[in-house]
């Protein structure tokens, strides 16, 4: 039985979506360290089986992230909210996180993307994406403890093409470059003059 109504949605969620599918559940920065320790525990016991908790706390509370990483079983994902490199060396460096997730645009672009997932393999730590797809999809491609590219077509439409989804994962271009071409009548319809 689930006291709280974020317990309740992850139960309904996990019960809509069946129990082969993975499920993760995005905090977004919300709760307190106890909080989080505390509801984890509490949904571990249920058994819904997250396949990580997402921004559990503040994204700058490393040794806060550390301790509700050390108390539950479950992954916790966290760093799409840092920007440069050197935030996540203090993330990593303090364990604060399971799953390194890592935005290239906030991160400083490809380079230092890359960089970060190396970093992250250093302390045996997987990556995953924030947004972008079209481009993450080639660098977690590329790192080798890449884990998953997050789904979020919300720039698709100034492509000409963009990676598609086949059998639950995202299809590799196989264009020189990134595989994009810009949708000269998307920037012309939405271009700023």
């Amino acid at each position: 039985m689930f006291p709280r109504p974020s317990q309740q949605r992850i139960a309904a969620a996990r019960e809509a979506i069946g129990p082969d599918i993975k499920l993760m559940c995005d905090i977004n920065q919300r709760w307190r360290v106890e909080q989080a320790i505390d509801i984890g525990k509490r949904v571990e016991d249920s058994g819904v089986g997250l396949f990580w908790l997402e921004d559990v706390t503040s994204h700058d509370d490393y040794a806060g992230l550390a301790r509700v990483t050390a108390a539950l079983s479950t992954p916790v994902a966290g760093g799409e909210y840092l920007w440069g490199i050197v935030p996540f060396r203090h993330m990593v460096e303090t364990r604060s996180v399971d799953i390194v997730m890592i935005d290239q645009v906030r991160s400083g672009g490809i380079t230092h993307w890359l960089k970060i997932a190396g970093m992250a393999e250093a302390f045996n730590l997987p990556v995953v994406s924030h947004g972008v797809p079209e481009i993450h999809v080639h660098l977690v491609g590329a790192a080798p403890n890449g884990l998953t590219v997050e789904y979020m077509p919300r720039l698709f439409h100034l492509w000409e093409e963009v990676p598609v989804p086949v059998n639950g994962e995202l299809a590799m271009p196989t264009t020189p470059g990134l595989g994009l071409k810009f949708d000269e009548v998307a920037i012309r319809t939405f271009g700023v003059a």
